[in-house]
């Protein structure tokens, strides 16, 4: 029974130290002492303490995506930031800002060129010249998209003016807006 009741307590905790994980406070040490006790009540009043901790947390993320600063997913990101986002790459593409456009991508990021290449970071974007990025057709593509016609979708938003034309995808990676795939 007692080898029982340690192994339910060692569960508990170890449960608990991964429900609280990145949480502040001193949820491990009322974990700690989870352990060190062999009292159901204390086990309860640890489990009460990492749901508090959890809830917090789902708080924070919630008030991130509020802000505008952290989103969960695509779908969690409003019509206006999607917009503002895409707005940011249009004036990108018109001014035929390198720098720019690579600011706003999420690294690793695919680029259609030739038979097409995944690009690992800003350096090598760069490195590809905005005379094979900033093509005729994407310049005409990016000015005529229609920032309304956004929606959200498991691959991220993508922003184009006619269905077979380039266009350029972005979504949500790690929390934050970037774009994902430059396709020709």
């Amino acid at each position: 029974m007692k080898n029982k009741m340690i192994c339910a307590l060692l569960t508990t905790v170890m449960v608990l130290s991964f429900a609280a994980c990145g949480s502040q406070g001193n949820g491990a040490a009322s974990a700690e002492s989870t352990v060190t006790s062999e009292s159901g009540a204390e086990a309860s009043t640890a489990e009460s303490s990492a749901a508090e901790a959890s809830a917090e947390t789902t708080t924070e993320v919630s008030a991130d995506a509020a802000n505008g600063t952290s989103y969960e997913d695509n779908f969690a990101v409003s019509t206006e930031d999607a917009a503002a986002f895409a707005k940011k790459i249009q004036d990108a593409v018109a001014a035929e800002d390198l720098n720019a456009l690579a600011d706003l991508v999420n690294y690793p990021v695919y680029v259609a060129l030739g038979d097409g290449s995944v690009i690992e970071n800003r350096e090598d974007l760069i490195a590809l010249g905005a005379d094979k990025i900033f093509t005729p057709e994407l310049k005409d593509s990016m000015a005529n998209a229609d920032l309304s016609e956004l929606s959200p979708s498991m691959a991220g938003f993508t922003l184009y003016s006619t269905g077979d034309g380039p266009n350029i995808t972005f979504n949500v990676q790690n929390g934050v807006l970037g774009i994902s795939g430059i396709n020709y």
